[in-house]
């Protein structure tokens, strides 16, 4: 186990990550834009999520089953764009249209307030450099696919074991603080059980 993390951290390459970066925060960027503006092909999706999460936050949950959901919805969305590295570049376009979702889904919910600082918190910590890492793997395969001379000759199998010991320990994380910030922040806390 201890070998594969190894093997995984390894394979990590900063200029990936960095690029990564330059493109979710290019999303990131663009999204007050387009939520302003109101283009319904970009808010959708989003605004969607938004809404199922407020829907969640009403529900009387106990506060592992909100844990668990938000790893869960948060593993599933990151294995897509994991994934995303098996078609030429897929990636690129998930890792900006991340970033815009995300980033519609902040600007919604904190009414267009500490846009940008928001990005400073602690789960943000953990999630996004999640989703970073995964973008990092994703990008490394797909120009391996492409015979991009710099990129790791490894099978695609590899990085998704890479994912598992890398990744989702991170997300479990998340979730875990996610869940619990919520659940002691949140005014009308009663609607969450904090006895599991």
């Amino acid at each position: 186990m201890m070998e594969l993390v190894s093997q995984a951290w390894n394979t990590l390459s900063a200029k990936w990550i960095l690029s990564g970066m330059v493109f979710f925060f290019i999303g990131y960027t663009i999204a007050p834009w387009a939520y302003v503006k109101q283009i319904k092909i970009l808010t959708a999706y989003p605004l969607w999520i938004a809404g199922k999460m407020e829907q969640w936050l009403e529900k009387k949950w106990p506060t592992a089953a909100f844990m668990v959901t938000i790893f869960f919805f948060n593993t599933v969305s990151l294995s897509i764009d994991l994934f995303s590295g098996l078609v030429p570049f897929l990636p690129v376009l998930l890792i900006i249209w991340t970033g815009l979702n995300i980033g519609i889904i902040a600007y919604h919910t904190l009414k267009g307030r500490f846009y940008f600082t928001s990005l400073i918190n602690p789960v943000a910590l953990l999630e996004l450099p999640a989703a970073f890492i995964t973008f990092s793997f994703a990008l490394q395969y797909n120009l391996h696919l492409v015979n991009f001379a710099q990129a790791p000759d490894l099978p695609f199998q590899r990085y998704v074991y890479f994912f598992a010991v890398l990744v989702l320990p991170l997300l479990f994380l998340a979730a875990i603080l996610e869940a619990s910030i919520i659940r002691y922040t949140k005014p009308d806390s009663d609607n969450f059980e904090g006895r599991n």
